[in-house]
């Protein structure tokens, strides 16, 4: 049957000359006790989520947290989990024993937290000025296992208390052999690499504690490496090449050359993989899969019999796992059925196979769960009033997670994926996988290329997944409309302000520009096509909304002076509806503007110059099959003029504003009074020939003041690449200096015409 751990008295350390004191108290049973009754709760594991166990021995366990000066070790006891920070500096423990060892100097002093036996105490420096430069590797049983140098040649020594004297006895090796890297393989026995250098050779060899001697020994390949040892009665078995592809068990018959490799197909490496017996049983795990950033089969606590080689994990990871001295295995680690703790890894008393037993739990879940959440808001969705942002996120019971929000424009089929940041990346926890973690996942309205995101029906998924591959993603869905306000220049239902871009076929595109200002050197911006056949037209112009639907619609003449006009649909696909006929004559004027409500109806309204000079005003009606009042004459002299420009409302005062640039590319500034004219014109400044065209777009930075974008083509443009660059001249709301200094926003292709 399962069996715990049994209950004793408490126990207080203290630090007394290097060593610990444990006071005097009945010695522990010598078998475990039963299981408690279901009405009876086993104190929760107190040592910190993240700790290994160092050792464990009857009536307790050496754990370990944290690294470098920021270790710290306790002793837990088993009977009721008290758990007692020790003193600051290294401890080592003997496996499968209740032995806690410190050191002072010289002095190394072995505790019996179990309060068994009195303390051990080995000084080594009275075994003269060789023995300085030994190193601790482990503890096997009261035996000190230390490496140094004799005679030039790697050696490994047995340092003990015999007859309260020190005794360093050196492992007998061949001659013209020495002793390499130790692993530690239960109580009574280590393991060495023996490493010939006359003849290349590498051997695994078995050192007997008692005698020093070589007991068995294991033939290697020279390039093999060992990871981890362990022995059963009738087998030696170790892991070779932990870290490559091929690595595998070797299980090898005690005292015979018979070896049989055993591959572990599994992603990763097994570097760190360690390996304990369980008597016919081995037990094998990658310990750290808890807080792992990785998928690797081998984090899985796997048991495997040596007679038959069935094989079955029992824990999903483990961060430790060492004798606990009663002929079992302690773990610290996690299922997904029964949550982080310390479990007890024995044979089951129906079956005889290995099975774990949660002793103590921490009280953390081992799989990936939501410990809060902030999903996409359901309905409509006004990004203007949100702030132009949608709040999502996770806050996750651990930080080793891949947490992410998908979203798709239902219309367009368009995604966007918002992913937040993984351990390594920013995401700040005690130690990865440690205790809670929030995970934003705010999406700040923009498709993957930078193209804000259009208008619509969106479906979103938001996931959580654990980023060891251990236990199911956590997973939610839903949907949401997204809305704007429509913006004067927009024509593709984003919110953004947008260029049309006529090629020498005729074929119009629309480009966001908010989209061309984030786009790196040579990367493609999106173009939302409008269609073919535009080449028929001589003036294409931008109106804003003149028909009352609140869309940016445009006005275009043919080449025989038919004036037709294109209602905008606020949709990305097919964004204006079929043109409708204004009428004809309209080849009087040389130039068009629009995009300024200049009598405070609430419409947009037209502007043209006829050939003589006259600036003409057409009111917006709000009406689609007749969108323009009688044209009404605001006054002559405009021929000095080469371009106008419609801007909108730019320094604030009762309507839409124009901006006109005469033959020596002075650039002036004519605010409207509200009435249909304007007031007395202010010079802005010159220069500004350099544009071939300049477009009144709205506000492009998102300041809430309105801009105005140049293209300038480049006279010496590079082989295949854009030729025309777009600068932004942002608004500053002051009409004596209405633009600050312009900036480059993007660039297109100078075989195109911009409206």
């Amino acid at each position: 049957m399962n069996r715990t751990l049994a209950t004793t008295v408490a126990l207080v350390l203290a630090a007394t000359g290097g060593g610990l004191t444990a006071p005097a108290f009945a010695a522990p049973p010598q078998s475990p006790a039963p299981v408690p009754a279901e009405a009876e709760v086993a104190p929760p594991l107190t040592v910190p989520v993240g700790s290994e166990i160092v050792s464990a021995g009857r009536s307790g366990m050496l754990t370990r947290t944290g690294t470098g000066s920021r270790t710290v070790h306790r002793w837990t006891r088993h009977a009721d989990g008290v758990t007692t920070t020790l003193p600051a500096g290294t401890f080592w423990g003997s496996p499968g024993t209740d032995l806690v060892v410190s050191r002072a100097g010289t002095v190394y002093t072995l505790t019996d937290m179990g309060g068994a036996a009195k303390p051990v105490v080995i000084d080594t420096s009275a075994l003269g000025a060789q023995a300085a430069g030994y190193t601790l590797r482990q503890v096997v049983g009261t035996t000190l296992v230390m490496s140094g140098r004799v005679d030039g040649v790697d050696r490994h020594h047995l340092v003990s208390l015999e007859a309260g004297e020190v005794v360093s006895r050196t492992v007998a090796l061949p001659e013209g052999w020495d002793s390499w890297r130790d692993y530690a393989t239960g109580p009574g026995t280590f393991a060495v690499i023996l490493r010939s250098p006359a003849t290349a050779s590498r051997r695994l060899g078995v050192v007997d504690v008692t005698t020093g001697e070589v007991v068995e020994s294991y033939a290697l390949a020279y390039s093999a490496y060992v990871e981890s040892v362990t022995l059963t009665p009738a087998h030696a078995i170790w892991l070779e090449n932990a870290s490559s592809p091929d690595k595998r068990l070797v299980v090898a018959p005690r005292g015979t050359n018979q070896a049989q490799p055993v591959p572990l197909d599994s992603p990763g490496t097994a570097t760190g993989a360690v390996l304990r017996t369980l008597g016919d049983w081995t037990a094998y795990t990658q310990p750290g899969g808890g807080a792992a950033l990785s998928r690797n089969d081998l984090h899985a606590l796997t048991v495997r019999s040596v007679k038959t080689g069935v094989t079955f994990p029992l824990l999903d990871h483990a961060t430790s796992l060492v004798p606990d001295g009663d002929g079992g295995l302690l773990a610290v680690g996690g299922t997904l059925a029964q949550g982080e703790g310390l479990y007890r890894i024995a044979p089951d008393a129906a079956t005889g196979r290995p099975a774990a037993t949660l002793v103590r739990s921490s009280g953390q879940p081992t799989a990936l769960t939501a410990v809060a959440q902030t999903l996409p808001p359901a309905g409509t969705v006004d990004f203007d009033r949100a702030g132009g942002k949608l709040p999502a996120g996770w806050t996750l019971s651990r930080s080793n997670a891949k947490a992410s929000l998908v979203l798709k424009h239902t219309a367009s089929g368009r995604t966007v994926k918002v992913t937040a940041k993984t351990p390594g990346e920013g995401v700040t926890a005690k130690t990865p996988g440690e205790g809670v973690t929030a995970f934003p996942l705010d999406w700040n309205g923009l498709y993957d290329d930078g193209l804000p995101a259009h208008n619509g029906a969106y479906t979103w998924t938001m996931r959580a997944e654990p980023a060891n591959g251990i236990g199911p993603a956590v997973e939610r869905q839903g949907a949401f409309t997204l809305t704007r306000a429509p913006r004067p220049h927009d024509f593709d239902a984003n919110g953004s302000p947008d260029v049309l871009s006529r090629s020498g076929s005729g074929h119009l595109g629309v480009y966001d520009l908010r989209q061309l200002r984030s786009l790196k050197p040579f990367q493609q911006p999106y173009e939302a096509e409008v269609g073919g056949g535009w080449n028929i037209y001589d003036r294409i112009t931008p109106t804003g909304d003149i028909a009352g639907t609140r869309d940016a619609d445009l006005v275009a003449r043919d080449r025989s002076g038919v004036l037709w006009f294109y209602a905008g649909k606020g949709t990305h696909k097919a964004p204006f509806a079929p043109r409708t006929r204004i009428g004809g004559g309209w080849q009087v004027y040389d130039k068009l503007t629009g995009g300024s409500d200049l009598n405070g109806d609430g419409r947009d309204d037209l502007l043209a110059t006829d050939r003589s000079g006259v600036l003409w005003l057409y009111r917006g009606t709000g009406s689609a099959t007749a969108p323009f009042k009688p044209r009404v004459k605001i006054g002559g002299g405009w021929q000095v003029y080469n371009q106008i420009t419609a801007t909108g409302n730019l320094a604030g005062a009762a309507a839409g504003d124009l901006v006109a640039r005469d033959r020596d590319g002075v650039l002036w500034l004519y605010l409207g009074k509200g009435d249909g004219t304007f007031a007395a014109r202010t010079r802005i400044g010159g220069g500004w020939q350099r544009y071939e065209q300049i477009l009144g777009v709205g506000d492009v930075d998102g300041d809430g003041r309105n801009d105005l974008v140049g293209e300038e083509v480049d006279g010496n443009p590079a082989p295949d690449a854009p030729q025309t660059a777009l600068l932004l001249h942002r608004g500053t709301g002051q009409w004596a200096a209405p633009f600050a200094t312009r900036q480059p926003t993007g660039s297109l292709w100078s075989d195109h015409q911009l409206y």
